[in-house]
């Protein structure tokens, strides 16, 4: 691998963490504007919570199923084609998700929607490693992944509930599909690879590179281990505000509000959590521990009175986001996987991590009109303890006989 002189220090690094977290907010709010729209989703469609939290899984399905082969194709046609790519992809089916008159328009165009954010998201990943190496490159995951992801996510589920009630949910979705678009154009304008990294530009494809890099056992446990807290995560952070209104007959604005300081949480979890994980080599600590406190937290739900449904669902936000910024420093920290296969490699964990988004929500819109929300959330606590454990089988970083980790070389581990 060429070396590139100068990444990891300098103002551009910051520049470019600016623009990949600008693309993240733009994806996250056109993720979740829906889940804040779900009320007068249903009441239009004539639909209830089973096919409103299909919705969620919707997503998934494109998010989830895209995330390796917009790795293979940011091999092929490089970085930043791909990032602008996935933008564009999303933000057009961001408003078309807003022009969208019948259910089964809306949950086609979400798919799509998955889609985009999948071929974008995957990348984002790669772009933070390239541009900081060892250097502080878990607090860069946990800015773009956390930080940025959580702070677009709070936006779309409390503040876009204001301008859904003032314009509508349809109007509301198509803005914020507009929006992602004028993001598409801040990237093209902004974003750059490292100079005198080629193959991030696009190389040819390397079936052996790429099957090395798929193959890494790391790679699939700690996908596995955050599958359970995955699902559990996504399905709380939209659900929460219809059980709290339902159940403990909150406001609906406070409802809004709890839902959205769940992923705000996220903000100060990420940051503290690749801080703390930069600085330490045990990394599958600072994954399976926060999973595991979390299932703790869900468990609670349905025994702590009112008021601590506050503090339960910001540290559910924290402690989840925490550790996912360790998590996406997996493929670089652990694995050494090469540059230029990041995308692909961080694209399997979240494809792994994906199928527990798509089937929990799924799982849970169908428990809990059966049973009680109470049963729902012992579920995901269970199911978020199951998987967690896997992690314990997850490598820590390794080291040189000096002490300090082996970087990234030209093998993929």
């Amino acid at each position: 691998m060429t070396s590139t002189r100068g990444v990891g220090e300098g103002p551009d690094r910051w520049a470019m963490l600016a623009v990949v977290s600008l693309g993240i907010f733009a994806l996250t709010l056109n993720w979740f504007d829906v889940a804040t729209a779900f009320p007068l989703i249903g009441t239009e469609f004539k639909v209830e919570l089973g096919p409103l939290s299909f919705l969620i899984s919707l997503y998934i399905v494109g998010y989830g199923l895209s995330h390796i082969p917009g790795g293979m194709l940011a091999t092929s046609i490089g970085m930043k084609k791909t990032l602008v790519l996935g933008l564009l992809v999303q933000g057009i089916a961001g408003i078309m998700s807003g022009l969208s008159y019948s259910y089964n328009e809306l949950a086609f165009f979400r798919v799509v929607s998955g889609i985009g954010g999948s071929v974008f998201v995957a990348m984002t990943a790669a772009a933070m490693v390239v541009w900081f190496r060892e250097n502080e490159v878990t607090l860069a995951l946990g800015v773009t992944g956390g930080a940025a992801f959580s702070a677009g996510a709070a936006f779309a589920l409390y503040v876009w509930l204001y301008l859904q009630r003032a314009i509508g949910w349809h109007a509301s979705l198509v803005l914020a599909g507009v929006f992602e678009l004028v993001v598409v154009v801040v990237t093209i304008a902004a974003f750059r690879v490292p100079d005198g990294d080629r193959s991030l530009g696009g190389v040819r494809f390397d079936r052996a590179a790429l099957h090395a890099s798929l193959t890494s056992r790391d790679l699939w446990i700690y996908g596995i281990a955050l599958l359970g807290g995955y699902g559990a995560y996504f399905t709380t952070s939209q659900l929460f505000s219809e059980y709290v209104t339902l159940d403990r007959h909150f406001d609906p604005s406070n409802g809004g509000l709890l839902s959205a300081l769940i992923l705000l949480a996220g903000i100060p979890g990420s940051v503290l959590g690749g801080y703390c994980a930069d600085r330490s080599t045990r990394l599958r600590l600072f994954v399976v521990g926060p999973l595991v406190a979390v299932a703790a937290m869900l468990a609670l739900i349905p025994v702590v009175p009112d008021y601590a449904l506050w503090p339960l669902g910001i540290g559910i936000g924290f402690f989840l986001i925490f550790g996912f910024a360790a998590w996406l420093a997996v493929p670089s920290r652990v694995s050494n996987i090469r540059h230029e296969h990041i995308g692909t490699a961080t694209g399997l964990m979240l494809t792994l991590a994906a199928i527990g988004g798509f089937f929990i929500p799924i799982i849970f819109g169908h428990l809990v009109p059966h049973t009680s929300f109470d049963t729902g959330w012992i579920f995901l606590a269970i199911v978020s303890v199951a998987f967690a454990l896997v992690g314990l089988g997850g490598r820590n970083p390794r080291m040189t006989s000096l002490g300090t980790e082996i970087e990234m070389s030209t093998s993929t581990g």
